[in-house]
């Protein structure tokens, strides 16, 4: 079994060189996912870019009205101008609607550092062995105060059992 712990770098260089550190210590590079909105490049680790809900349903509303701008330029030819602008409306709410659901499915794990995130910052999520993850948590701790470990969940640990 694994256990997802999650570690914050204000720094996204800082969280690098955790990342690489682990690595070169063992720890399977699949094992991380670098969560930021300019995540590290060149590293062996997956990397995700977050975004925020509203770029990401202005990034779907203009990818479905450029397909169907395309589409209907392309199959259809002779449309009249208010019936292409239709489309390409409609196209691109349906775009803007399904890259807005999809953003907040895919965020949803790190939802409660979306400050965090918007601000720069860098979440790590680490799947590791059961047993191995304790034993990073406190690694981290001691070697590296720059970052905070939130442990299993992202919005940190409650202090108290």
């Amino acid at each position: 079994m694994t256990t997802r712990i999650y570690i914050r770098a204000r720094d996204p260089q800082n969280g690098r060189r955790l990342v690489e550190e682990l690595i070169a210590d063992g720890v399977q590079p699949g094992a991380f996912t670098l969560i930021g909105k300019q995540p590290p490049a060149g590293l062996q680790a997956q990397t995700r870019r977050w975004r925020t809900d509203s770029s990401a349903a202005l990034r779907g509303a203009l990818v479905g009205a450029a397909i169907m701008l395309a589409v209907s330029l392309l199959l259809i030819q002779v449309l009249e101008p208010l019936a292409l602008v239709t489309l390409v409306l409609i196209a691109a709410a349906i775009g803007g609607g399904w890259w807005f659901r999809r953003n907040r499915n895919v965020n949803l794990p790190v939802s409660a550092q979306r400050q965090a995130l918007q601000a720069g910052e860098l979440v790590i999520a680490a799947d590791l062995p059961d047993d191995e993850a304790p034993r990073l948590e406190e690694r981290v701790n001691q070697r590296h105060p720059e970052l905070l470990v939130l442990g299993p969940d992202a919005g940190g640990s409650p202090p108290f059992p």
